[in-house]
């Protein structure tokens, strides 16, 4: 098995059709670039519905003229894979690998750094045609932002000793693969639970509690005000009435009928008692 030099790929993917569309700027020494194309899919967290998940397709890219080297191609639509999500990523190129040639697959250093991970497999069988789908991981500590037209993986080829035949070659449909599978949507629709999903939902859950603790600290220090003042407003009217009553004129007391009585007796006395002879 010899692995395909940057001559042999600028010279044999245009001539027996393997990639298409070809760009030879996309060869990368002895391999070939392929970029992120129309259609992806990413696994929900807890913030997006597992009803409302479905593949998704971003803006087209413009490439740049090839007679032109000096214009360069504008990215399209971007996507985000939330740290700790799973994501089906389509190629922009569509794939025609010869009987007698096996390819190898991987992500591009720069998307690695970053924290994605391949979890698809690393090779490409005989006979395949379509585009490829890539099963990535974001491990990262944070999201990991991509475009359509983005340089992204890197293909080696490399010849077999003979044509694969009979039992040894594999049955491919004969359409080409050119969408994401609803089978195999089915099968990873569904929240994952990751470490930074759950730690931002521990944070948001924190942050309603803090205000919540705050409302209701505001609202206890409200109603000691309103029962303060229902406590000293009666007392206040209670003292006001009480000043008024002091401060009133009393009536004059009635003249006592007791000396009156008293002189009326005196005079009866002596009108009684007998005159000396």
């Amino acid at each position: 098995m010899a692995f395909w030099s940057g001559d042999k790929l600028t010279r044999a993917i245009p001539a027996k059709k393997i990639v298409e569309p070809f760009y030879p700027k996309q060869v990368d020494c002895s391999a070939y670039t392929l970029t992120l194309g129309e259609e992806y899919f990413i696994t929900p967290d807890y913030t997006v519905s597992v009803w409302e998940n479905t593949t998704k397709t971003l803006a087209e890219s413009k490439r740049w003229d090839q007679t032109i080297p000096e214009i360069r191609r504008v990215m399209g639509g971007p996507l985000n894979i939330p740290a700790g999500q799973f994501a089906f990523l389509m190629t922009e190129e569509a794939l025609n690998i010869p009987q007698n040639v096996m390819g190898f697959i991987s992500l591009k250093s720069s998307a690695k750094w970053r924290g994605l991970i391949n979890v698809s497999g690393f090779h490409v069988d005989p006979g395949f045609k379509g585009k490829l789908i890539y099963s990535v991981y974001n491990a990262g500590p944070s999201p990991i932002q991509l475009k359509r037209g983005q340089d992204l993986f890197l293909l080696w080829l490399a010849d077999l000793d003979r044509s694969a035949s009979g039992e040894f070659a594999k049955p491919w449909n004969s359409e080409p693969l050119v969408e994401i599978p609803s089978a195999m949507i089915s099968e990873v629709n569904r929240q994952i639970h990751s470490l930074q999903a759950l730690s931002e939902r521990i944070e948001a859950v924190a942050s309603r509690v803090t205000i919540i603790s705050s409302v209701a600290a505001i609202l206890a220090v409200v109603a000691g005000l309103v029962f303060a003042l229902i406590q000293v407003l009666p007392a206040k009217a209670s003292s006001s009435a009480a000043a008024s009553t002091t401060s009133a004129p009393q009536p004059a007391a009635p003249e006592s009928a007791a000396p009156k009585a008293a002189e009326n007796t005196t005079k009866s006395a002596d009108a009684q008692t007998p005159l000396p002879n």
